[in-house]
């Protein structure tokens, strides 16, 4: 009797391990020297990349059998010497993968159903992405010839863009409630403020309890609690609301406080050296701020800038000619200013009238002209 529960108990085991089934990839590459080292990382905190295992490419090839997975969670490979890596969810199945040393990105990965979801989303993404970089490109180029009205319909195609995108992505999460990609397309909703934090929260709790019990479905949960008080936040800079008080270092050590910037009418611009389509609307601030400044026009501009980047933010200040006001804690996202308006992107603006509320926001190009126009004539 012993010994035949004792048979038993052993092929039940069996069995259950034959269906857990095993994490291992088989990957192949056409153009990456032999002896190249591969690394198996997992993603860790603030993008952090963990070597989990280390292989060597041996007559084109390359394999990992690392130990089976709890759960489907995202790993890279990179490979030494090679510029990017591959993504791919680690799953206990057999993955395969075909690299290409000088476009990573494109590299083939097959082998169960979660790579499959992810592939449908890193394609749309990546299609999306090249369709944005040619309007940035365009854009750009109408900003530097003065055009300002193909501007604004760029900026309304990009804006098509996005919510088409949104609009695809929320689909796939509510089709597909049980696979771990669902957690990574929304953590990059959520991420990018695509969609807010009620909506977000909604298709969290639509997701299978396991997935969001994952450490990655945990960290989903953490964003959408900051995405919660980030838009409390906001919600006190308001139109019609008083502009939440402030006082920030200036870019000689000193400290300027909202009140003592205030003029007729107060642009408060966040901005930072770094941010692309900030430098771009720069020249129609400036200009609006020439003309417009004598009559009683003031601008006071929050920098989310870096510490280790204050030569840049001084650098930007000087080469874009904004002759005005200008203040940053240094500290880029984290800034206080910029939380305390519940700021999550940028370039953000808020227009303030004499007594300190906000009467327009976010008058980027004709607009701004426009608005400064009514507000104080013709310049």
């Amino acid at each position: 009797m012993n010994k035949l529960f004792l048979v038993v108990a052993t092929a039940i085991v069996l069995i259950s391990c034959a269906s857990e089934g095993k994490f291992k990839i088989t990957g192949t590459t056409p153009d990456i020297n032999n002896g190249t080292n591969v690394f198996l990382q997992k993603i860790e905190a603030n993008n952090q990349l963990q070597n989990v295992d280390t292989t060597v490419i041996k007559e084109g090839k390359f394999n990992f059998t690392p130990e089976p997975v709890s759960a489907p969670e995202m790993m890279v490979l990179s490979f030494e010497g090679a510029r990017g890596n591959v993504i791919l969810i680690a799953e206990n199945e057999e993955i395969t993968v075909k690299a290409y040393k000088d476009s990573l990105y494109t590299s083939e990965v097959k082998g169960g159903s979660e790579n499959d979801f992810f592939k449908l989303y890193y394609d749309d993404v990546v299609a999306s992405n090249k369709e944005k970089q040619k309007l940035q490109e365009e854009g750009m180029a109408a900003m530097q010839s003065g055009d300002t009205s193909k501007v604004t319909i760029i900026r309304n195609e990009f804006d098509q863009i996005n919510e088409a995108d949104t609009r695809r992505r929320l689909k796939l999460i509510e089709e597909h409630p049980g696979e771990f990609v669902s957690v990574i397309i929304l953590s990059d909703l959520v991420g990018t403020r695509a969609i807010d934090s009620g909506e977000a929260e909604a298709l969290f709790e639509s997701l299978d309890t396991t997935l969001q019990e994952t450490e990655k479905g945990k960290k989903l949960s953490e964003m959408i609690a900051q995405l919660k008080s980030q838009e409390a936040a906001a919600s006190q800079a308001e139109i019609g609301n008083k502009a939440p008080e402030f006082s920030a270092p200036t870019p000689d050590g000193g400290e300027l406080a909202l009140k003592d910037a205030m003029g007729k009418y107060t642009i408060i611009d966040f901005w930072a050296s770094w941010c692309k389509p900030c430098r771009q609307e720069n020249p129609n601030v400036v200009s609006v701020y020439n003309t417009y400044h004598e009559k009683g026009l003031n601008i006071i501009s929050v920098s989310l800038d870096r510490a280790s980047a204050k030569d840049k933010w001084l650098a930007a200040i000087e080469n874009d000619k904004m002759d005005w006001y200008h203040v940053s804690n240094l500290m880029e996202w984290q800034d206080p200013v910029a939380r305390k308006y519940g700021v999550t992107a940028i370039p953000a603006t808020y227009l303030l009238d004499e007594n300190g509320v906000i009467i327009d926001k976010n008058l980027r190009g004709d607009a701004l002209v426009s608005k400064m126009q009514e507000l104080l004539g013709e310049g």
